[in-house]
């Protein structure tokens, strides 16, 4: 029997639970504990293909377990943490964009499996979902950190409210976009940074609160600036082009 798919599978099971714990602390109030729960999740996401790749471990059935873990982590959770934190109180705009968040999200990790074979590994069309869920996630945590005056970082009123959801509809037509994004990271190494500043947010609150600024900080260079930077991958222009050549399906 071939144990090594069984590593990376149970890295995938593992963020599928941090990402259904978070909605069960959403639920519950804790919503400091359910964005921590996201970006847990988030990191065993990660780590989940980069062990896979390390030991020659890829499965079919580990990547459609994937796309589920995504719905979960990061599509659902962070649109009921922010619906229960705040958006419930903001109207009709509330259940706009919690609705956004959602369906932006079903619909972009959709697309993903239909016109991606690479599975990211060679860039994405349309914003990852785990930048607008980081985004989320890494803003509740600050606002309920308790080092930072809520006149200061609000996300129910004044400017940094209005910056914050106006970047998250932003981010939600980002990911059904055609706009061409590189993969951030690569391998153990390419992770490293990553890994470390999610540590972070589980320690002492003041670095947490940093972290979480600093990894914001990239989350918005990843989404709005980073595409005038990154060029397309070959590879994954060719095959767009080669599905777009493809004749359309009858209709039934």
């Amino acid at each position: 029997m071939n144990w090594r798919p069984a590593v990376p599978i149970t890295f995938t099971f593992m963020a599928m639970l941090a990402g259904f714990f978070s909605l069960m602390m959403t639920a519950a109030g804790n919503y400091y504990q359910a964005a921590q729960l996201i970006m847990l999740s988030m990191l065993l996401d990660g780590l989940d293909g980069t062990l896979a790749r390390m030991l020659h471990a890829t499965t079919k059935f580990g990547g459609e377990l994937d796309t589920y873990v995504d719905m979960t982590s990061f599509g659902l959770a962070p649109a009921f943490l922010a619906h229960q934190l705040v958006l419930k109180d903001a109207g009709i705009w509330g259940l706009v964009i919690t609705c956004a968040i959602v369906v932006s999200g079903v619909s972009r990790l959709s697309r993903f499996r239909v016109v991606d074979p690479f599975r990211g590994q060679r860039g994405y069309l349309g914003l990852p979902i785990t930048t607008c869920a980081g985004w989320i996630a890494l803003s509740v945590l600050i606002a309920e950190s308790g080092y930072i005056s809520d006149d200061v970082f609000s996300l129910s009123h004044g400017p940094t409210a209005t910056f914050i959801w106006g970047c998250v509809l932003a981010m939600v037509l980002l990911q059904v976009s055609h706009v061409h994004y590189n993969k951030p990271t690569k391998g153990l190494r390419g992770m490293a940074p990553a890994v470390l500043l999610i540590t972070a947010l589980f320690f002492n609150s003041r670095w947490a609160v940093a972290a979480a600024f600093t990894l914001n900080a990239f989350g918005f260079y990843f989404a709005f600036l980073s595409p005038f930077f990154n060029r397309r991958h070959a590879m994954l222009v060719a095959y767009e082009e080669e599905k777009e050549d493809e004749p359309a399906p009858l209709p039934r």
